[in-house]
């Protein structure tokens, strides 16, 4: 267990954008405040968590327990059941209070702790803002989480958990209240043991790194109220796929229509023989019909404004969209656009093909590439991870005694490196590598992001000297 819970923290550190999670199902949540006064109901419009694609309502309830919608928040807050996901809402029903355990985008609406106040964004916190701590020297992660230290899950059911018998009355009371309201005194419990009591009501911290057990003994009779969770499943339909209400042609047909370029499907026999146009395309559809556009990436030979206008203007159908949402986010504009001429399409690959070795050459002497520093040598690799990495991360890293779990394919430290630093798409470091005739052949790629790992494990462990080593014996080829 220790070691899944690792591999899937490296996932979340190192991938791209911060990453995020996926599953086939997406929630509808209700949290109500600790007066029970008010309720905050968040649909999510798509499946993958924790984000902002949804929307949200503070409800009212009156003397009567009649129900009265008081405003609409323009984003989900989401949850999910066993992941470190929480929302509150105050007692007045005018602020809401959204906290995760890692971040997952970017941006200060998806920071660790985020406050809305009637509805827009008021405060934001990251983990070490929030828990006053320096993750140079200390693991920041927000919430204790003990749960593969603490519960016996061969005696566990996913109703019904079963303690470890040398689990102490803290942990126990950790496993699930780490965090927890206390009528608008919200109690955060980090990884350090340490507890910070934020009032909620007027947003101001009252305390900072109390040590849990000593403030333990006056709260360990507090029942906490969990946010109730509800899934619905998200439908699988591509965004080429919507078809127009009125002629029942697919999206992917009409933008051929516009653009004058034939669509190529990913299924398509020759969708790796020709350069492919691109176009993204991604917003909301609702059981109107009516289509909400988010975004729109687009090759230049595209007129984004006229597809822009057809989105617009056309309704489509909805009979995918479940009965629980009144809306459903779409994407994955999977497929490609060339022109119908095959002799045209041949010259534009041809003359792409030589536009990608030019850009090839041109990268392998670059020093930055997207605003990340590439390091020239396996020395720069190490003083970059350095500066880099948290200190939990090069902990764990110190540690670990399965490296290739950092260098998986599904995330992680390896899949940052050959990303970020050129090995996939070409840099100064895969030339230094490539002039050593290592990472040439084969899964190349993937043992160059491991050599990398496993000597920043040796350099974690004092071990040093050794990059010099590995250089004498593998000596750069003429």
């Amino acid at each position: 267990m220790k070691k899944l819970l690792l591999f899937i923290l490296t996932q979340i550190i190192f991938s791209n954008l911060y990453g995020q999670i996926s599953s086939g199902m997406a929630t509808i949540s209700e949290t109500f405040s600790s007066n029970g006064r008010y309720k905050l109901i968040s649909y999510s419009y798509d499946d993958d968590f924790p984000n902002t694609i949804g929307e949200s309502f503070i409800i009212k309830y009156d003397i009567y327990k009649r129900p009265d919608t008081i405003y609409k928040i323009d984003r989900s807050f989401d949850l999910y059941a066993d992941y470190p996901f929480h929302t509150i809402v105050s007692n007045d029903g005018k602020k809401i209070m959204h906290l995760i355990n890692n971040r997952y985008y970017k941006g200060k609406e998806n920071n660790n702790v985020v406050i809305y106040k009637n509805g827009t964004l008021d405060k934001s916190y990251t983990s070490e803002e929030f828990i006053k701590c320096n993750k140079s020297v200390e693991n920041c992660e927000l919430f204790y989480q003990n749960k593969y230290e603490v519960i016996n899950y061969k005696k566990s059911s996913y109703l019904v958990k079963s303690f470890k018998e040398n689990a102490s009355e803290e942990d126990k009371f950790l496993y699930d209240k780490y965090i927890f309201n206390k009528n608008d005194s919200i109690y955060v419990t980090d990884s350090r043991k340490k507890t910070t009591i934020y009032d909620l009501n007027n947003e101001k911290f009252l305390k900072n790194n109390l040590n849990f057990d000593s403030i333990f003994p006056n709260i360990k009779n507090y029942i906490t109220t969990n946010s109730k969770i509800n899934y619905y499943e998200y439908p699988f339909k591509y965004i080429i796929d919507l078809e127009t209400k009125l002629t029942n042609e697919k999206l992917s047909k009409k933008i051929s229509d516009i653009s004058g370029l034939k669509f190529i499907p990913l299924k398509d026999s020759t969708f790796n023989k020709f350069k492919l146009y691109r176009i993204d395309i991604r917003g909301f559809l609702d059981k109107t019909g009516k289509f909400e556009l988010d975004s729109i990436n687009a090759d230049t030979i595209f007129d984004k404004q006229k597809i822009k206008t057809f989105l617009k203007e056309t309704q489509f159908k909805t009979d995918f969209i479940p009965k629980e949402v009144d809306k459903i986010y779409l994407k994955n504009f999977f497929g490609g656009y060339r022109n119908y001429d095959n002799k045209i399409a041949e010259q534009v690959t041809i003359n792409e093909k030589e536009k990608r070795i030019e850009e090839y050459k041109r990268r392998l002497t670059l020093e930055i590439i997207d605003g990340i520093y590439i390091p020239k040598n396996l020395y720069e690799c190490m003083t970059e991870l350095d500066s880099i990495l948290n200190f939990e991360s090069k902990r764990k890293l110190m540690e670990s005694e399965n490296l290739w779990e950092y260098n998986s394919h599904m995330g992680g430290l390896g899949m940052w490196i050959r990303n970020n630093w050129g090995i996939n798409g070409g840099s100064r470091l895969k030339k230094y590598f490539n002039d050593r005739k290592v990472g040439i052949s084969g899964f190349g790629n993937d043992n160059i992001s491991g050599i990398i790992i496993e000597f920043y494990n040796k350099w974690l462990n004092g071990n040093k000297e050794s990059i010099k080593k590995w250089e004498k014996n593998n000596p750069k080829k003429k």
